[in-house]
């Protein structure tokens, strides 16, 4: 497929700026002193060399001088660590040393800078962590550590070249291709910050900054092209609660020589087509097996989805060459019952294709956005099915285990990109409205006249919400389930005690999470000769259950914020309530009022309270309409949410 290739506009000088040393780490030392009291350290200087082979290879050097200000900063920088994975990597320190605040300095020796196996849970890939022992800092005291390492980095793994001359294992999976993803902006201050690529000049680039502005310099070199950016007195970002992820916000550089998405998603489908997907007779039989008694494409899918996320352990080990990258065979996934994201997705791509259907594999990023630029964002795998229209419908098998949802919505609005042979631009996953995850609440029950409640409480859950009721109630003996799901009733009220406890098996996706009580709390109300006080159970339980509906127990403050914030999904707390008392009754208003209501773009809560004869009937509606809110949604989120917790911290006040 032809391509016209371009390089954005730069200014092409004769001179490119280089850190000019001692003398200017020395000015930067005097100028970070303005955050003592604000900041633990500061970042002096970061200086980045890269050489970018034609095959795409690369060869780093990275400098950094860190001054630390605090005590908190001295224990921090007592060791610094980082890892690499050795399959795709060399790293190796050539220089640390302390500037201390008295003029002193010192050398660490390199023979103690040690590389051992990183620790590891659930993926078991072989890499290798570093360490500089620093050892014992003063405030004012200056770290500095120069760091070279050959090869690339791939799937977001993180950040000596002494490994032989074999280099093949340093070839980028896209051979002759080269990004990278470049934060300038990060919680702590940076005072000088330069990153500097050479390229062949046959391989032209294409970058974007976001965030912010810089100004890049180009120059011819004996080799082909530099390009340099160089940037100032960079302010950190602000801490804000529930913030969106860092990298959404940071003013970063984004660097490739892949001209488009489609250039990437064709290379994805080429290394997995042939390589991931062929099925055995046993799996084979397997999917007959599970589909046997489907009479639907959906339920097929759900089969099969829920099968592979049930049943292939979250557990990874290294095939060698190729990790991070290629599907693991779907035979060995099938074998062996274990594997990673990518692992899930290409057994789950298999299964729909043993069972006629059309299946892709697709990157995306968990847990942050995927800018509209043609670099790796990417550190999840999961799978895309082709409807006979055209269109594809997305299937997580890695976050969908126990989920009655085919794709997690704790994902919805997320970017992907999916392997395919014709090539596609990047996508967004659909958006998944608030009354698909719900939390219910039904309440019906009786006051006497000591004050005592005796009644029945029911809570059900949709969605992700049923996904979170799921996950803590599956313990590993039924009692622990038990107590799980007394604590979402006892966790408001300590002395209730539980007569009945009715819940499904946890295990149980077929329909959604239901846990209905039958209590009786004494002391519910304060009686006071004709006039009685009490709070609203159904109003307390869903902020009470914390690991349900953490939102509604955030703290509020200002109403300003800089940056965007995420809840875990979209939601709907839906309430009806009714209380009995011994004898007819009128409700005090000015303790409740009858109707209260905010509507907003974002967020939603309509309340009732009224009183028929002797009963008193609540009903609640908040509507929490997306997963991640611009910066400009707190307000109206701020004023459902804290109106509500006003509402749940109310007593009502009823006379006979």
């Amino acid at each position: 497929m032809k391509r016209t290739w371009t390089v954005l506009m730069l200014c092409v000088v004769t001179a490119w700026t280089v850190f000019a040393g001692p003398a200017d780490l020395n000015k930067l030392s005097t100028e970070a002193d303005r955050y003592k009291g604000t900041h633990d350290h500061v970042m002096l200087m970061e200086d980045t060399e890269v050489k970018v082979f034609p095959t795409g290879m690369t060869n780093v050097e990275e400098t950094r001088a860190i001054k630390v200000l605090s005590d908190r900063g001295c224990r921090d920088f007592h060791t610094v660590s980082f890892f690499y994975d050795p399959l795709t990597q060399d790293q190796r320190v050539t220089d640390a040393r302390i500037m201390h605040a008295d003029g002193s300095e010192r050398t660490v020796d390199l023979e103690t800078v040690k590389q051992f196996p990183q620790p590891a849970r659930a993926i078991y890939w072989p890499n290798i962590r570093v360490s500089i022992p620093f050892g014992l800092l003063e405030p004012g005291d200056v770290v500095q550590y120069t760091v070279k390492r050959k090869g690339f980095s791939y799937a977001l793994l993180d950040d000596p070249v002494n490994s032989g001359s074999d280099d093949s294992r340093f070839t980028p999976p896209m051979k002759g291709h080269f990004y990278d993803i470049v934060h300038f902006q990060g919680f702590t201050p940076t005072l000088y910050k330069r990153y500097a690529v050479e390229l062949p000049q046959e391989k032209p680039i294409q970058y974007r900054y976001f965030h912010g502005e810089v100004t890049p310099v180009a120059e011819f070199t004996d080799y082909g092209m530099r390009y340099t950016f160089t940037k100032k007195n960079i302010e950190p970002l602000k801490r804000e609660a529930h913030m969106v992820d860092a990298s959404d916000v940071c003013e970063k550089l984004l660097i490739s020589t892949t001209v488009s998405w489609t250039d990437k998603s064709e290379w994805f489908y080429g290394v997995n087509e042939h390589f991931a997907f062929n099925y055995t007779p046993e799996i084979q039989d397997k999917v007959n097996e599970l589909v046997a008694n489907c009479k639907t494409v959906d339920e097929k899918v759900d089969v099969l989805n829920h099968w592979v996320a049930h049943y292939i352990r979250y557990s990874g080990l290294t095939m060698g060459e190729g990790e991070g990258f290629t599907l693991h065979p779907a035979d060995m996934n099938y074998t062996d019952r274990q594997g990673v994201c990518k692992d899930k997705a290409s057994l789950l791509i298999t299964f729909l294709r043993a069972a006629g259907l059309d299946a892709y594999p697709a990157m995306t990023m968990a847990g942050a956005r995927i800018e509209n630029f043609p670099a790796d964002h990417f550190n999840h795998c999961v799978v895309a099915l082709r409807h006979e229209d055209g269109t594809f419908e997305m299937l997580d098998p890695t976050w969908v285990p126990w989920v009655r949802e085919q794709w997690s919505s704790a994902e919805q609005e997320q970017q992907y990109l999916i392997g395919y042979k014709d090539g596609q631009e990047l996508m967004t996953t659909p958006y998944s409205a608030p009354e698909n995850h719900y939390y219910r609440i039904r309440t019906t029950g009786k006051v006497d006249r000591d004050g005592t409640f005796t009644g029945t409480i029911r809570i059900e859950g949709e969605g992700q919400v049923d996904a979170r009721m799921r996950r803590y109630g599956q313990r590993d003996h039924e009692i622990q389930s038990k107590g799980y799901f007394a604590g979402m009733i006892r966790v408001p009220y300590p002395a209730a005690e539980i007569r009945n406890l009715d819940f499904q098996s946890p295990w149980d996706i077929s329909r959604p999470m239901v846990v209905t009580a039958t209590v009786t709390i004494p002391a519910f109300a304060i009686m006071d000769g004709d006039v009685a006080r009490f709070q609203s159970p159904s109003l307390i339980l869903p902020r009470a259950d914390r690991g349900i509906n953490p939102e509604l127990g955030w703290q509020f403050g200002s109403e300003e914020r800089d940056y965007g914030f995420r809840t875990r999904c979209t939601k709907l707390v839906d309430i009806r309530e009714t209380i009995q008392f011994p004898g007819k009754i009128k409700l005090d208003n000015s303790t409740l009022p009858e109707k209260a209501q905010i509507n907003g773009q974002y967020a939603d809560m309509t309340l009732s309270a009224s009183v028929d004869g002797k009963t008193v009937e609540t009903s609640l509606k908040l509507v929490l309409k997306k997963r991640v809110y611009p910066a400009d949604a707190w307000k109206n989120f701020q004023d459902v949410v804290s109106g509500y917790q006003k509402i749940a911290d109310t007593w009502y006040r009823i006379a006979y």
